[in-house]
Order: structure tokens, then C-alpha cells, then sequence
């Protein structure tokens, strides 16, 4: 996919009437310089590196969790694995979220 086109569907990810951890984060990745960066940065530095999510204070953190809590509940579901508390539930999820908008802009190539 183009950048032009990547960066137009990253755009309407960010302006889904709906609210979701793929908006939230497609809206988290156009703030950047360069959007698109951020998934090659991710990849090669991890995302705790690029997203700064365990900056957040512990009332935002769990506000963030609250919001998400079901979807996240689900990824961790779907992906057979158990975390122990909001916080690594919140970044394993971040993560896959990270991984299904990369897909879907067809990055890999």
C-alpha cells in the first residue's frame, strides 16, 4: 500500500465513530512526525519504546484499562495468555492492536 494510502486509512481508523483500541491508537500514531515510522520503530525497538504508555499516571492508567476493559479481556482471551494485572493486560493488548493496524496497512511489505 502507498503512504499516501496507508496514512488515508490510519485517518479514518482515527475517525471510526465507534471507540476502540484501534482508534485510540490510530490517533496515538498520526501524532507523530512520522506516522508510519512508528510501526518500523515498534518492530525494532518494541513498543514500551515508541509509546510512552507507562508514563501515564496510575488514575489514567486505570481509566485507559477501564475504557478498553473489554476489549482487551478479549485479545487476551483470543490469544490464550493470562496476565495478572491491568497494566501488562493493557500493553499486551496495545501491542496486538499495534500488530492488526500494521497488517491491515499491508506494512510488512
Amino acid at each position: 500500500m502507498s503512504k499516501e494510502k496507508a496514512i488515508e486509512k490510519l485517518q479514518a481508523m482515527a475517525d471510526e465513530p465507534k471507540d476502540s483500541l484501534k482508534k485510540f491508537l490510530a490517533k496515538e500514531i498520526l501524532t507523530h512526525d512520522e506516522p508510519l515510522d512508528f510501526f518500523s520503530l515498534v518492530k525494532k525497538f518494541g513498543l514500551e519504546t515508541v509509546y510512552h504508555y507507562e508514563d501515564l499516571d496510575e488514575e489514567q492508567m486505570q481509566e485507559f484499562y477501564n475504557t478498553y476493559s473489554k476489549e482487551i479481556i478479549q485479545l487476551q482471551e483470543e490469544n490464550k495468555v493470562e496476565y495478572n494485572n491491568d497494566r501488562d493486560r493493557s500493553w499486551f493488548a496495545l501491542e496486538r492492536t499495534t500488530e492488526k493496524i500494521s497488517k491491515e496497512l499491508d506494512l510488512e511489505r
